[in-house]
C-alpha cells in the first residue's frame, strides 16, 4: 500500500484489497490513456485518474496480446504545469517496476534534486530512455503526510540588489561547475561568512528566525525531503471519491516552485500567503521539452 494515498484524500483505505478496488475502478473510468511500446517488449501503459483539478492516481502496467491490462505498479500525484528550465537531467531506472528518478543540479540552491519521474510515457517516447538529457524542463510537485505551518522571517520587499544578488550566486556556482577557481573560492568565502553570522545568531535566536528555505534529504529514499519554503498560493480541493479535504500550496522552495499537496488532516496550523510550510515530501517532477515537440 502506498504511504502517500492519504496526500490525495484517501487516508481510510487500510487494506490491499481496497486498493485493488480502487485501481480496478481507475482503470475502468478514466480516458486519461498513455502506451508505449519498448522494442519489441510488451506495451507500457499509464492510466490517470483525477480525483480533483490537481492530484489524482496513475496506474501503471502492462497490456498483452489480446488489450487486457496487467497492473504492475501505482502512485498518487500532484499537477504542476510551473516548469523551470535546467542545463541536464540525468535519469535513472529503479529496481523493480517500470518507474525512473530523474536528477539535476539547480543553481538556485547549489545542490542536486532527486525526484520520482511523474510521466514516464512522455519521457520514453520523447527520448527513448536517454540517461542523460541537456536543457530540460522540469515541473516540480510533492505530496506531503506531515506539515505544519510556520510564521515568516523578518518581512522584507526583495528589492533590485537582493535579485542582483541572488543572480551572481547563481552565476558563481555555475561558473565553479565549470572549474573556474576564482569562482570556488569565491563561493568557500562566501560560506563560511555566513557560517560565522549564523553561529553567532543561533545563540540568541531561533534556527526557523534565521533559515528562510531548506531542502534536506529525509531518511534512506532519494527523492524524500524535509523542505521549507514561503507559501505563494493556498487553496482547499475535495477528493471527488471520498470527500476529504486536500490542501494545494503552492511553495517557493528559493525561486523554485512545488506544487505540495497535503490531506487537511495532516496539516498542523493555517496556511496563508507569506507564511511558510515545513513539511516532510516525495518530491515528483514533470519532465518535458523547454519547446513543445510535435
Amino acid at each position: 500500500m502506498h504511504s502517500f494515498l492519504r496526500a490525495v484524500g484517501y487516508s481510510e483505505i487500510e487494506y490491499q484489497e481496497q486498493v485493488e478496488n480502487l485501481i480496478r475502478l481507475i482503470v475502468h473510468d478514466t480516458k486519461d490513456r498513455q502506451f508505449i511500446r519498448k522494442g519489441s517488449g510488451p506495451i507500457f501503459a499509464e492510466y490517470r485518474g483525477m480525483v480533483s483539478e490537481s492530484i489524482g492516481i496513475c496506474i501503471c502496467g502492462e497490456e498483452d496480446n489480446i488489450g487486457k491490462f496487467h497492473a504492475t505498479h501505482y502512485f498518487p500525484f500532484c499537477k504542476n504545469e510551473l516548469g523551470r528550465d535546467e542545463e541536464f537531467v540525468a535519469f535513472e531506472k529503479k529496481i523493480s517496476g517500470n518507474g525512473y528518478t530523474g536528477m539535476c543540479d539547480d543553481d538556485s540552491i547549489g545542490a542536486t534534486i532527486i525526484f520520482f519521474v511523474s510521466n514516464v510515457v512522455d519521457y520514453l517516447f520523447k527520448h527513448k530512455g536517454e540517461n542523460s538529457i541537456d536543457n530540460m524542463s522540469v515541473a516540480f510537485s510533492a505530496l506531503s503526510t506531515k506539515g505544519n505551518i510556520i510564521l515568516p522571517t523578518l518581512v522584507r520587499d526583495e528589492d533590485a540588489s537582493t535579485i542582483i544578488k541572488n543572480k551572481r550566486k547563481e552565476k558563481l556556482v555555475e561558473e565553479a561547475k565549470n572549474g573556474d577557481e576564482k569562482a570556488i573560492v569565491s563561493l568557500s568565502m562566501e560560506d563560511i561568512d555566513k557560517y560565522a553570522i549564523i553561529n553567532e545568531r543561533v545563540k540568541k535566536e531561533d534556527i526557523l528566525s534565521i533559515v528562510e528555505t531548506s531542502l534536506v534529504p529525509l531518511g534512506s529514499e532519494t527523492d524524500s525531503y524535509m523542505i521549507i519554503g514561503t507559501i505563494r498560493d493556498v487553496h482547499i480541493e475535495t477528493n471527488a471519491y471520498t470527500n476529504e479535504e486536500v490542501y494545494i500550496l503552492l511553495i517557493d522552495l528559493n525561486s523554485i516552485p512545488i506544487n505540495v499537496a497535503i490531506n487537511k488532516k495532516d496539516l498542523y496550523g493555517v496556511p496563508e500567503i507569506g507564511r511558510r510550510f515545513r513539511g516532510n515530501i516525495w518530491l515528483q517532477g514533470k519532465v518535458t521539452d523547454p519547446k513543445p515537440y510535435i
